[in-house]
């Protein structure tokens, strides 16, 4: 067994559900930089300057739980005029990601190898040069076998690993289901008018680019377990017919 083919079942026994290998000459030319005020996109040589390969991991998001993120208590600066900002937030599905990523670098790391986890890579169009699917019109990855239903995290390394093929399907073909879904017409094909979505919404509660009627609908809509706390938007990705799941019987009960 090849480190490659080795690295892919260590990442499956991770409950992964798909990897996909590229290096840094692949993944030239993609995005980088700030998005909005969202965060700050990195190159893999400025997040480890020696890598060789990088690995994109999929985890399959099957609940919308995954998407709970929860601030810390919020603080006003001395100036009145200085919005409210929280000293931390996390995420849940990003503590998972973390998790079991570890797994993968420290693997690499008692084989020799430099290796750390980064989720400041581009990702999503990192994905598609992978080979795990295509960035659909929500812009979010849609993989063949669950759709948008993942969440992606990248394992960079100074191995030299076996590089997949780059995804070059449109799954997403003359289907518009996400488009017409989303509640505040933040979507078009391929595009998102970032400041109309309802997760910007929530996370920046205090942004002044957010029209009046996004904040309404978001007050009404953004489902929030606590006060500090609130499940992203996941519209677009509840409708997606491509990897759906299926609703089967299963000792009398009706599940997803």
């Amino acid at each position: 067994m090849t480190l490659t083919e080795d690295l892919k079942k260590q990442a499956m026994d991770a409950n992964f559900v798909s990897v996909g290998i590229s290096n840094p000459n692949m993944l030239r030319g993609l995005p980088h930089g700030w998005v909005s005020t969202v965060c700050n996109l990195r190159s893999p040589e400025e997040e480890l300057s020696t890598v060789k390969s990088v690995m994109l991991l999929s985890y399959y998001a099957w609940d919308k739980s995954f998407n709970l993120t929860v601030d810390s208590t919020y603080l006003r600066g001395r100036d009145m005029y200085i919005p409210k900002v929280p000293l931390e937030s996390y995420q849940l599905y990003y503590g998972v990601l973390r998790n079991k990523a570890w797994m993968i670098v420290d693997y690499l790391t008692k084989k020799g190898y430099e290796s750390r986890l980064s989720l400041a890579i581009p990702l999503k169009t990192a994905a598609v040069r992978c080979g795990l699917g295509c960035q659909g019109k929500n812009t979010l990855l849609i993989t063949p076998t669950h759709g948008p239903r993942i969440r992606l995290v990248s394992v960079l390394t100074t191995a030299k690993l076996d590089v997949d093929e780059p995804c070059k399907d449109d799954l997403c073909g003359e289907c518009e289901k996400c488009i017409n879904a989303c509640p505040t017409e933040a979507l078009e094909p391929y595009n998102i008018k970032i400041n109309r979505c309802l997760t910007y919404a929530a996370e920046k509660p205090y942004a002044r680019d957010v029209p009046d009627d996004v904040r309404r609908i978001e007050k009404r809509l953004i489902q929030r377990p606590t006060s500090n706390s609130y499940i992203e938007c996941t519209t677009c990705i509840e409708v997606c017919p491509i990897g759906k799941p299926l609703r089967t019987e299963r000792s009398g009960q009706t599940k997803a």
